[in-house]
């Protein structure tokens, strides 16, 4: 009997961006066909970096069927932006903004994080991977504004995948553009005094101990 030959599962190339750069999503996933994602990179990100994400849609998405549904609304896309930041990261701060190009239009314009177990781990649509930890669910702008901001603390060395999420519903499609800052944790503001400080009473207590030292240096010379 005939093998028949399983196909291997697509990988995304890595590329490492050191302190800045632009990203392109790593899976899109579209309403026209949502079971076959478009696959691009993969990223490292150094601590501190400031990061470009960006996509351009050139024709009009359909108002249904949609690919899925949030609290925030309906969406024809999911761009799934699968990032590794180092072994440097400790409890650093994350700022994701995201927000319209002036052209285009994107209804439902909307993104989520969640970390995931691996660096291999791929997304869903409508829900997240088993093993991944939900940071933030779906989020969009607030009333009366085309831009959200979400500032994230505490963030440690693994891998995340930020997920944006919308509809291209502009006569000529649509173009959404986001930003990550990472930043290291600043020391506390009396942390330096305090090294200073110690410092200082170390050098006060050398400089005092140095007579005794020489006087008994000289006793045992004798």
């Amino acid at each position: 009997m005939a093998l028949c030959a399983m196909p291997a599962p697509a990988v995304a190339s890595t590329i490492t961006l050191t302190g800045s750069g632009g990203m392109t999503y790593t899976y899109q996933f579209l309403w026209s066909d949502p079971s076959s994602p478009t696959i691009s990179n993969d990223y490292i990100l150094s601590v501190p970096g400031q990061y470009t994400f960006t996509d351009s849609f050139t024709s009009q998405q359909p108002a249904s069927p949609n690919l899925g549904t949030s609290s925030v609304g309906a969406y024809d896309f999911q761009d799934s932006y699968r990032f590794t930041i180092g072994s440097g990261a400790s409890g650093d701060t994350l700022v994701a903004s995201l927000g319209l190009g002036d052209t285009f239009n994107i209804a439902d314009l909307q993104f989520r994080l969640y970390e995931v177990p691996t660096s291999t781990t791929a997304p869903i649509v409508g829900g997240i991977p088993p093993g991944s930890t939900l940071i933030t669910g779906w989020m969009g702008p607030p009333s009366g504004s085309n831009e959200v901001e979400a500032t994230f603390t505490d963030i440690q060395s693994g891998t995340y995948i930020l997920d944006v999420a919308g509809i291209a519903n502009g006569t000529n499609g649509g173009t959404y553009i986001g930003q990550l800052n990472i930043n290291p944790v600043p020391l506390p503001a009396a942390l330096p005094l305090l090294i200073s400080g110690l410092g200082g009473l170390w050098a006060v207590a050398r400089r005092r101990r140095m007579p005794h030292m020489r006087a008994a240096e000289e006793s045992l010379s004798r």
